[in-house]
């Protein structure tokens, strides 16, 4: 009985919890709050009060704007026959690095000191002097302990 390797895969995405269209939807309902507000006050002679009104407005637009942007990253891995191919994306720039099955080692690092680090340790891939960062913005702690695990024990499982 012939075995075959099938493959395996790890996606890490971020929670979105809105779709596009509720966001649009709540964009709207603040920025109508806010302007009722503004104008309230302007009705009373408050009238600077509405340029402000307009750039909390703009904010909030740009803040659904970026979280539009960024609503597609992801991180990837895919361990096929005989090489692991790690592929990221941010905000529409996809990068993949490909490693050979044998030489690839998983590593787990404090880098609770780095900035924009998420946790207290981070997720690696490496294989030549090549290191790749694996869910710094999807995945906890646990999470990446759990993970480097199962991805250890897969790539001791070489047939």
């Amino acid at each position: 009985m012939a075995v075959a390797d099938l493959g395996y895969k790890i996606i890490a995405r971020p929670n979105n919890s809105l779709s596009v269209n509720d966001s649009v939807k709540l964009l709207a309902v603040l920025a109508g709050i806010a302007l009722i507000v503004a104008l309230g006050f302007l009705h009373i002679g408050a009238w600077l009060v509405l340029p402000f009104a307009g750039l909390e407005i703009l904010a909030f637009a740009s803040a659904f704007r970026y979280i539009y942007l960024h609503a597609d990253d992801f991180d990837s891995i895919t361990i096929e026959s005989d090489r692991i191919v790690v592929e990221k994306r941010n905000a529409k720039e996809t990068t993949t690095t490909v490693f050979q099955r044998y030489w690839a080692q998983v590593k787990v690092r404090d880098v609770a000191m780095i900035k924009g680090s998420n946790g207290r340790c981070a997720l690696f891939i490496s294989s030549h002097g090549n290191e790749v960062e694996f869910g710094r913005n999807f995945i906890n702690d646990e999470q990446r302990s759990q993970l480097a695990r199962d991805l250890r024990q897969k790539l001791k499982n070489i047939n």
